[in-house]
């Protein structure tokens, strides 16, 4: 356990390092986008079931395919969904996908719900910051390297999205991933 932690931090720290030095480069492919949800749900069902979770998923029929780096999409999708099921316990997950319309082909929208633990209004302004958590005991108690989410939402950037949050304590929280359908210059 304690080199597979090592070896993660190690990942973690070298994309941030490529991310915020500009060398982290997209290969951008023709994504089918219910197919990879599909794909990181079945990784994810093994860790939401240890923490007596039911993970459902909606939207896969209307999903399509998008324009975006499938390797980097599949590690933010990982990211936020097993971030619910580890933050959630005997409760449920819930990956929703539907499109959005906008410039050019429109947005995917993916929401990662969950009934987990939640997080206060000083826990969610720092959400996104390097090497975070909410706490010291969330450290502690769910483990983690508190980069996950640094890095998606830099990730994101890259790919001209974002990840936004949205929680209440005590209650669960709702992470939106949104991205756009086709390629947009710079990427």
């Amino acid at each position: 356990v304690s080199a597979h932690h090592l070896l993660t931090l190690l990942n973690d720290v070298l994309d941030l390092s490529k991310i915020e030095a500009g060398r982290m480069e997209l290969h951008v492919d023709s994504v089918d986008v219910a197919a990879m949800v599909r794909h990181v749900v079945d990784t994810s069902t093994t860790l939401a079931a240890a923490g007596g979770n039911a993970l459902r998923v909606e939207g896969l029929d209307a999903a399509g395919t998008i324009q975006s780096d499938p390797v980097k999409l599949q590690q933010v999708l990982l990211n936020l969904v097993g971030n619910a099921c580890k933050f959630t316990s005997r409760g449920q997950i819930d990956v929703c996908c539907r499109r959005e319309p906008g410039d050019g082909d429109g947005w995917l929208v993916v929401d990662v719900r969950d009934t987990g633990i939640g997080m206060t209004p000083e826990q969610m302004s720092r959400l996104f910051g390097q090497f975070m958590q909410a706490d010291s005991s969330t450290t502690r108690r769910y483990g983690g390297t508190g980069l996950g989410l640094a890095i998606s939402q830099r990730l994101c950037h890259l790919m001209h999205g974002e990840i936004t949050a949205r929680s209440t304590f005590g209650q669960g929280s709702t992470f939106t991933l949104t991205l756009p359908r086709s390629k947009r210059e710079g990427a």
